[in-house]
């Protein structure tokens, strides 16, 4: 089961539909508090997965939870290509403005294993301390999984930060959410 699939499933109540961004503040505040829940509960897969002793193997996960965490976020708030491609052409233009105003990584992009590798490598002391502390048995093992545990934690908890700013300020310029079925036939046209 995908992580896409399995937020859905876990979150059903209160979900958003495919192409929607929360819409009020309570609506914001709800996708932030699953996205945390989801963000937490991974990086606690990813500690746990960190206690085993194969070297190397940490990276891959990591990068393997980074990215559903990511996707699933953007997801959350309405901030994938896909949903951001159903907006009116105005509102995407203020939207890709207030993405990049807001300075995120993540949000309405495509979460691709280059860029989530191009993260981690800006987190390279993580990397190198997991690794590293991985050669001292127990104690290091526990660093490991201790530095696994709070890197994915602060990077999910920094884009839901960026999501939920981005969303905040979506909702209090007003934009038009989505272009009608009628809006989309006619420009197809």
């Amino acid at each position: 089961m995908t992580v896409d699939n399995e937020f859905a499933r876990e979150n059903h109540q209160g979900a958003l539909t495919e192409y929607e961004m929360p819409a009020d503040e309570a609506a914001i505040l709800d996708a932030a508090k699953r996205c945390k829940k989801l963000v937490t509960k991974r990086a606690l897969m990813s500690a746990g997965l960190n206690l085993l002793p194969i070297p190397g193997a940490s990276v891959a996960v990591d990068v393997s939870l980074m990215l559903e965490i990511l996707n699933s976020i953007n997801h959350e708030f309405g901030l994938t290509p896909n949903q951001i491609r159903h907006l009116t052409p105005d509102s995407r233009l203020r939207l890709f403005q207030m993405i990049t105003a807001t300075g995120s990584s993540f949000a309405g992009k495509w979460i691709t294993k280059p860029l989530v590798m191009a993260v981690l490598q800006k987190l390279s002391i993580r990397l190198t301390a997991a690794q590293a502390a991985k050669l001292v048995p127990a104690l290091g093992l526990a660093a490991s999984a201790g530095i696994s545990f709070a890197a994915l934690k602060w990077v999910g908890d920094q884009h839901i930060k960026d999501c939920v700013n981005i969303a905040k300020r979506f909702n209090e310029q007003g934009f038009a959410r989505a272009e009608t079925r009628r809006d989309q036939t006619s420009q197809r046209a």
